[in-house]
Parts: structure tokens; sequence; C-alpha cells
């Protein structure tokens, strides 16, 4: 497993694209922390990726408000200060609203 003992955190993650990342990380063994602004479709990519057997929390949050990603952030558990594999839409630039 490539993400053994890993952290990512995945804004966007009831979309497919990021869906689509939070269960390829979970099925290479990271911890996923999925974020999103519709609840509903967050859930249903977390309860896919509990019923493999995947370490997963989720959270209601808008990505393209940066007050609301900062009070995530702060309210993460200490050991996720560091992620090791954040996804978050781009703020600026010509790829704006796009993943990095």
């Amino acid at each position: 497993m490539l993400l053994k003992r890993k952290n990512a955190v995945i804004y966007g993650a009831g979309g497919a694209v990021g869906g689509a990342v939070a269960r390829t990380f979970a099925r290479e063994g990271a911890n996923v922390f999925l974020a999103g602004r519709r609840l509903e479709s967050i859930e249903m990519v977390a309860k896919e990726i509990a019923a493999d057997g995947g370490v997963v929390e989720i959270a209601q949050v808008d990505a393209l408000d940066e007050n609301a990603v900062e009070q995530h952030i702060v309210s993460w558990p200490r050991f996720l200060w560091t992620p090791h594999c954040p996804l978050e839409p781009r703020r600026n630039g010509p790829h704006e609203g796009q993943f990095s």
C-alpha cells in the first residue's frame, strides 16, 4: 500500500473527481478526511470507503470560502496539522477552481 499511515485531506470529495481521489487514496491505505459543500454526497463516498475497511472522516466545508477552509484546518486533530496529501482547488490564477 503506497499511502499506508498517511493522511489525505480532500476538498470537493463529494464530486466525481474528488470522490474518485478519495476512494483511490483510501484503497492505497491513507486515512482520508473528506470535505465538501454537499454533506449527502460526501456521506455516500465515506460509506463506500468505510465499507471497504478504510478510515474516513467527513466535514461540510465550502472550499472556495477561505474563512471556512481556515476554520476547518483549525478544527483538525493535532496529528493532521501537516497532511501528507492535501488536495484543494486553486484560488488564484488562470486555473482557478482546478485542483492542485
